[in-house]
């Protein structure tokens, strides 16, 4: 039921461009559905200083996630980026690395940051994420750091913390 309520929250943004994929029974992409969530974590975050309009959101090591945030049916401002400079055009941060090394060179770019950070690999959620993307047989769900939330001075709505399937 969770999963059910955290999809039909992502996709009543996109209105009838998802619906009727859903209606028909066939299975989203899954790129599709993470590029969705992602949009509407943004969505629901409070940053210090209001983000910048529109909000960014910049994608590390993720190809196919940031060309299906780009083919939203929404305008959304999405790069990837590789590098520390690039940090300070962000708002949104996905983190599609794995490897231990590279996660904790990040790891030391991102702290102190106002930058909301996703991912959905298991070791980056531990090292650095705030949210975390859990694909599973029954759809995408997702669990939040709210204690890292709080520590980089952003503030999740009540709304995303009551869909999540796990909240630390």
């Amino acid at each position: 039921m969770v999963k059910l309520r955290a999809l039909w929250l992502c996709v009543s943004l996109l209105g009838t461009s998802v619906t009727p994929v859903l209606a028909t029974g066939f299975a989203a992409d899954e790129f599709s559905l993470k590029a969705t969530f992602l949009y509407r974590f943004g969505q629901y975050t409070q940053w210090p200083p209001p983000p910048r309009s529109p909000m960014r959101f910049c994608i590390v090591q993720y190809p196919q996630l940031l060309q299906a945030l780009q083919a939203l049916p929404i305008q959304v401002d999405a790069k990837a980026i590789d590098d520390e400079p690039a940090l300070a055009q962000c708002d949104v941060l996905m983190i599609g690395l794995t490897e231990r090394r590279a996660l904790q060179q990040w790891q030391r770019l991102l702290a102190g940051r106002q930058l909301l950070i996703v991912t959905d690999n298991a070791e980056a959620y531990r090292q650095l994420g705030m949210i975390q993307l859990l694909t599973s047989p029954d759809g995408i769900s997702f669990q939040v750091n709210l204690q890292r939330t709080q520590s980089h001075q952003l503030k999740l709505g009540s709304q995303l913390l009551k869909l999540a399937q796990q909240v630390d």
